[in-house]
């Protein structure tokens, strides 16, 4: 064999070799269309009917979401129930599928065992990848025994505006934003009997508001708000305003539902409002489905809703990556 064979051999073996070691992958990501810095994801409390809340199911969450092009998952752990070992874990597999955690738990601050489920929360957000984000809901059992309560009396809204923003000093010490989300308080109080949401943001300066956009005209709300005059308000929050719950409630009065379809106040306003003020976390918040595969067949039709809005388009990315660096 000549000298030219033999070059012309040696060059089609590093070919060979070169293809061999390099793979394409695909990647699809979901991409607000006129705000992209803004990240869609989703709670787990969809899947809370269909699956335990376990390591193995949470793996499962995660995977899905990554495949499916979300960047962030709402971990829902009520009662922070995880442990140490079980939150490093997913916080490898999170960090692995490039998806961020947001830790939440379902302890209101009035709530005589709020702070133990909170030190427990705090310790556990600490391991999780993202944005360091904590929340709780701002009121539950101090409704729960007065179905005609609509809001707070002025000794339990002092109480917990206290209790809030020390929570918030001390999870923003350890770079944490510890946030609240509306449930069915009163969004507005009447500023005499009773006491809502903003007048709990007008007594409080470090907590965040996670945006629940169904509870304020929900069948559950103590006392159903005008769709514009929340509107208005979310206008002025700045800096406090840190995530949203996409939801639908179809109408005024209704209840969740499994998908996104119409709401009070449309998903594409609240979606503007957001890019305007930079609230750069949406999550999808359905009603759990009872198999795990129509929860995801529910996801799927969700963003194909906001896809057919405008609001929302999918990226395909098709990444190369080379084998080689795993050669000895």
């Amino acid at each position: 064999m000549n000298t030219n064979s033999n070059k012309l051999l040696f060059f089609l073996i590093l070919l060979f070799v070169a293809n061999s070691c390099h793979k394409q992958v695909t990647k699809e990501m979901l991409v607000f269309k006129d705000f992209p810095n803004l990240k869609i994801g989703f709670s787990t409390q969809n899947f809370q009917k269909a699956v335990s809340l376990s390591v193995e199911s949470l793996t499962q969450i995660i995977e899905y979401a990554a495949k499916e092009g979300f960047q962030f998952i709402e971990l829902r752990d009520d009662v922070a129930g995880l442990s140490v070992s079980e939150c490093k874990e997913l916080a490898y597999i999170a960090k692995k599928n490039e998806i961020e955690i947001i830790y939440e738990i379902q302890k209101n601050p009035l709530d005589t065992g709020f702070f133990k489920v909170f030190e427990k929360s705090f310790e556990n957000v600490m391991l999780l990848p993202g944005p360091g984000i904590l929340r709780t809901v701002i009121s539950k059992s101090e409704f729960d025994a007065d179905t005609t309560k609509k809001g707070w009396n002025i000794e339990e809204l002092l109480q917990l505006s206290v209790i809030a923003d020390s929570c918030a000093v001390i999870a923003e010490g350890k770079n944490i934003k510890f946030i609240v989300e509306n449930f069915n308080e009163s969004f507005f109080g009447d500023s005499l009997s009773y006491f809502g949401l903003t007048d709990f943001f007008a007594h409080t300066s470090i907590t965040g508001l996670q945006f629940d956009i169904s509870n304020p005209f929900s069948k559950n709300a103590r006392e159903r708000s005008d769709p514009d005059k929340v509107v208005q308000y979310l206008s002025t929050m700045g800096d406090r305003w840190i995530t949203s719950h996409l939801k639908a409630i179809y109408a005024m009065g209704g209840s969740m539902q499994p998908i996104l379809t119409e709401n009070p106040i449309p998903i594409e306003k609240v979606v503007s409002l957001m890019g305007q003020q930079n609230v750069c976390y949406a999550a999808l918040e359905l009603a759990s489905a009872n198999y795990l595969q129509q929860c995801f067949i529910n996801h799927t039709s969700s963003i194909n809703y906001l896809i057919e809005k405008n609001i929302l388009y999918k990226v395909r990315y098709i990444f190369t990556i080379s084998h080689l660096s795993l050669l000895p």
